[in-house]
C-alpha cells in the first residue's frame, strides 16, 4: 500500500449518494412556482466560483438556516412554496445510497481509515443521516453547513486534514466534480476523479489501496 495514504475522504452526491439531475429538479420546481427553470438555475447554482454566492451556496455553508433559506428563496419565486413542500422537493433529490459503493466502503475499512466531505445543506444531511448506512462504515463526517467552508474552498481541505490530525497529503479524495479533485490538489491533498465503481477500484488499485480487489 501506499503508506502516505492514511484517509480516505469521500463525496457524498454523485459517488456514495445517487441524486436526481439537477436539470430534472430545476424543471420541477419551475413548474411548481411558476418561476423560470434560467432563473432558478442561477439561483441555485452551486459552484462556489462566483461571489455573491447563490442561496443555494449560503445554505451549503451554513450562512442560511433552513428557515432562512426557505424565506429567501420565496423571495425570489413567481409563486411561494410552502416549508414542508420545499423540504420535500429537496429530500426528493437523494434517490437513495449507491449499494456497490457501500460495499466497496465496507470492505475498505477494514484496512483503510474512511470519513466523507460533502457539499450539502441541512435538509440533505439530517435525511442523509436518518436513512442511509453507509454513515456505519465512516469514522468521521464533514458536512459544509457545519464546518462552514465548501469545496474547492482550500481552507476547507484545510479544516478536514487539521480535523483527521493528518497531513494534507495523507488525505485521498474521492469526489465526482473535477473542480473538487483540483481544488483539493491546490490544498496539497491527493485526489481521484469518480467516475464509476469500476475505474475507482482500478485508481485505488494503482495507489496500492488495500482491499478493491
Amino acid at each position: 500500500m501506499n503508506d502516505s495514504i492514511d484517509w480516505l475522504v469521500f463525496d457524498l452526491g454523485g459517488v456514495v449518494v445517487d441524486v436526481k439531475p439537477a436539470a430534472q429538479m430545476l424543471a420541477e420546481l419551475a413548474e411548481q412556482t411558476r418561476t423560470s427553470s434560467g432563473h432558478l438555475a442561477e439561483v441555485l447554482r452551486e459552484r462556489f466560483t462566483t461571489q455573491p454566492f447563490s442561496l443555494a451556496e449560503r445554505f451549503q455553508i451554513g450562512e442560511l438556516d433552513e428557515a432562512g433559506f426557505h424565506t429567501a428563496l420565496n423571495h425570489t419565486l413567481v409563486e411561494p412554496i410552502a416549508p414542508d413542500r420545499l423540504t420535500h422537493e429537496l429530500e426528493a433529490m437523494l434517490l437513495g445510497e449507491h449499494e456497490a459503493m457501500r460495499a466497496l466502503m465496507q470492505t475498505l475499512a477494514r484496512h483503510h481509515r474512511l470519513a466523507c466531505y460533502s457539499n450539502t445543506n441541512a435538509v440533505h444531511w439530517r435525511y442523509m443521516q436518518q436513512h442511509f448506512r453507509f454513515f456505519d462504515v465512516l469514522e468521521r463526517a464533514f458536512a459544509s453547513q457545519e464546518i462552514g467552508f465548501a469545496k474547492p474552498d482550500r481552507r476547507g481541505f484545510a479544516h478536514v486534514a487539521d480535523a483527521l490530525d493528518a497531513e494534507p497529503g495523507a488525505c485521498l479524495l474521492i469526489d465526482d466534480r473535477q473542480i473538487n479533485v483540483d481544488g483539493a490538489k491546490a490544498a496539497g491533498w491527493q485526489a481521484l476523479r469518480f467516475e464509476n465503481i469500476e475505474s475507482l477500484r482500478r485508481d485505488l488499485a494503482a495507489l496500492g489501496v488495500a482491499g478493491v480487489a
